[in-house]
């Protein structure tokens, strides 16, 4: 085994030619690394958990990078260590954490609260990609106990898995720290409580409870905007939790800063925590998505079916899986062939319900918002890259969330051809799903994300 100093060594190489940022967030600082004498790279982890999601997640990549560094037969080896496990901070059934530390008598019980509906999710059902992947690391860190300092948010819209990630924090956190006090429920929930608290005589009740969490999860935190009492009892139920080692995970549809009333004590806690942005679900991870869902409700389903799919339903991971579903319905119940034109024609329902009521004027001002241009210049006889590829994704979009058929939005953007709309939404199709990118006012960005983010203002708007 190598000396400390080498094993830094080793983890900057690997690093640098895997990317820092990737590197950084799949292996940790406590991650010890060393190298066999046949060049072999072991990496040791503090718990089975954290050596699993790294092998899932990097373990092709690095592979590949040590066979080239080390030679053709040097391989990668994930161990787990768990003595190199931190402790953590577990609350004692005796401490009482409410205000009124003087009481003498138990308070009365609170009403019970019933939990958000889904929490059963796991990280091993969670599937990880380009759109949540910070988050997804950030999560597991803490469910392993590694998490310091402030709360974790995990903010963006709605379908984008926001949800599933606090019930895998939740599990796995519960599993490994099996006498930890445990909390997941909804905004909604933490406000009806507290205000209950309130009426009756049950506030030391309410603050024991949540003030004495090991883990506190809230969801759909923009819900408490405006109610300044609530929000100032957050405040100092976050306090509490963490000056005595305990976690908070927070989840909202906005980033923080943008929820109006949020207040600016509870935002500066916020901060100083953790914030991760959970994307719309890219091209490759809705395909892993389609992939593991037919496989769980045994459809099977070409795989060009699948990617056809993943490239049509764009809008978040509970659309996709709604439209699975569906197709899942007409193929049992009406006997109808999963094919090509089956996963167009549901895939068209889907996204008409989703964003119903868009119209081309909201696609264009909100394309142009984001490329930095303005309308008259899509609409114009430009052949600049910079108008061209915006105004072929207003028209891909136009095709795709209205009911406007070729020649009305050719006619639209500048009064073009229907052909050339069909040829612009056909260079559009083809490129999805193949790491293409496309020009903006702040350099070249990846056509998924590009497309998503404009999906995700329109869903907004």
């Amino acid at each position: 085994m190598e000396g400390p100093g080498e094993g830094a060594a080793l983890r900057d190489r690997l690093a640098e030619a895997l990317g820092r940022d990737r590197f950084d967030l799949w292996v940790d600082r406590d991650t010890l690394l060393h190298q066999q004498a046949g060049g072999d790279v072991h990496l040791v982890f503090a718990s089975s958990f954290l050596c699993d999601t790294a092998r899932r997640n990097l373990g092709s990549e690095l592979s590949l990078v040590t066979r080239a560094m080390f030679g053709e037969h040097a391989q990668v080896v994930f161990r787990v260590d768990e003595s190199l496990a931190k402790p953590v901070r577990l609350a004692e059934p005796s401490v009482v954490a409410g205000n009124d530390a003087r009481t003498d008598t138990t308070p009365p019980a609170l009403p019970a609260v019933k939990p958000p509906a889904d929490q059963g999710g796991t990280f091993d059902s969670f599937v990880v990609g380009r759109s949540n992947e910070l988050a997804a690391r950030a999560g597991a860190q803490l469910a392993a106990g590694n998490h310091t300092g402030g709360p974790l948010v995990i903010w963006g819209p709605p379908g984008s898995g926001k949800t599933h990630l606090l019930s895998a924090v939740k599990n796995a956190f519960r599993q490994r720290f099996r006498r930890s006090r445990v909390l997941m429920l909804s905004a909604e929930q933490f406000v009806g409580t507290y205000v209950e608290a309130l009426r009756g005589s049950g506030l030391p009740s309410f603050r024991q409870k949540y003030r004495g969490a090991d883990l506190l999860l809230i969801d759909d935190l923009h819900f408490m905007a405006g109610k300044r009492a609530t929000l100032e009892e957050l405040q100092h139920t976050i306090d509490r939790i963490t000056a005595a080692g305990g976690r908070v995970v927070l989840a909202s549809c906005h980033e923080p800063g943008t929820i109006d009333n949020l207040g600016p004590e509870l935002l500066s806690r916020l901060r100083a925590g953790l914030v991760c942005e959970v994307a719309a679900a890219d091209y490759a991870t809705r395909l892993e998505i389609a992939r593991r869902r037919c496989r769980r409700l045994g459809l099977s389903t070409e795989e060009v079916c699948l990617e056809k799919l993943a490239a049509s339903v764009s809008s978040g991971a509970r659309e996709l899986l709604g439209a699975i579903e569906r197709l899942k319905a007409r193929h049992e119940l009406l006997g109808e062939v999963i094919d090509l034109m089956l996963i167009e024609q549901i895939a068209g329902e889907v996204n008409y319900q989703t964003i119903r009521r868009v119209a081309m004027d909201d696609i264009q001002r909100v394309v142009c918002d984001h490329f930095g241009i303005e309308a008259k210049a899509l609409r114009s006889n430009s052949r600049h890259k910079s108008v061209t590829e915006p105004r072929m994704l207003a028209m891909w979009l136009a095709r795709k969330y209205t009911q406007a058929g070729w020649r009305e939005i050719g006619e639209y953007f500048g009064g073009r051809r229907h052909s050339t709309v069909i040829s612009a939404h056909r260079r559009i199709e083809s490129q999805v799903g193949r790491l293409s990118t496309v020009s903006t006012n702040r350099g070249n960005a990846n056509l998924e994300e590009t497309l998503g983010q404009i999906e995700t203002k329109l869903r907004m708007a």
